[in-house]
């Protein structure tokens, strides 16, 4: 009886990891699909605008989220993988898009690769341990940022983002 008990408790266990991985799964697919769509409906020639002086431009944050999902999801895997460098050094529309969709594919393939026991093992991120499956939602929240950023962008230069389409 103690035997079933304990068997049962795992088995719970390991389907509340596997919903955690889904949930980072659609997060991600949720958050990354909204950023794509904005950065191919801009026009290249707002890709220099600044909502500010002090702020990145539109180009700016597109190159951004490309560095930053390829940094977190190496991160998460555990793997050593250099960004592209696409917020500092690439400046049309073309390249930021060409970029950002290869942070897309290599992110989905880590998405892909974790598990519900891989989702709560510990890794290294910005000094602490975190596990790995909190990296990628870490990394879920920092793209939703930004599209909030994207889409004031696009609001501004009478565009309407793909999160707001058809309402």
């Amino acid at each position: 009886m103690k035997l079933l008990l304990i068997g049962m408790l795992a088995m719970g266990a390991l389907s509340a990891q596997d919903l955690l991985v889904k949930d980072a799964t659609g997060q991600w697919k949720q958050a990354i699909t909204n950023v794509l769509k904005a950065a191919e409906k801009m026009p290249a020639e707002k890709y220099d605008y600044k909502a500010t002086p002090e702020v990145r431009t539109f180009g700016g944050f597109v190159g951004h989220i490309a560095d930053a999902t390829v940094m977190f999801c190496a991160a998460a895997a555990g793997e050593k993988k250099t960004p592209a460098g696409a917020e500092k050094t690439m400046k049309t529309k073309d390249a930021l898009v060409a970029s950002l969709k290869d942070s897309i594919a290599y992110c989905d393939k880590v998405y892909g690769g974790l598990t519900g026991a891989s989702a709560v093992e510990s890794v290294k991120f910005f000094g602490q341990d975190r596990t790995r499956a909190g990296v990628l939602f870490f990394n879920n929240m920092h793209v939703y940022e930004h599209y909030g950023n994207l889409v004031t962008y696009m609001r501004s230069s009478g565009l309407v983002p793909p999160s707001s389409e058809g309402r």
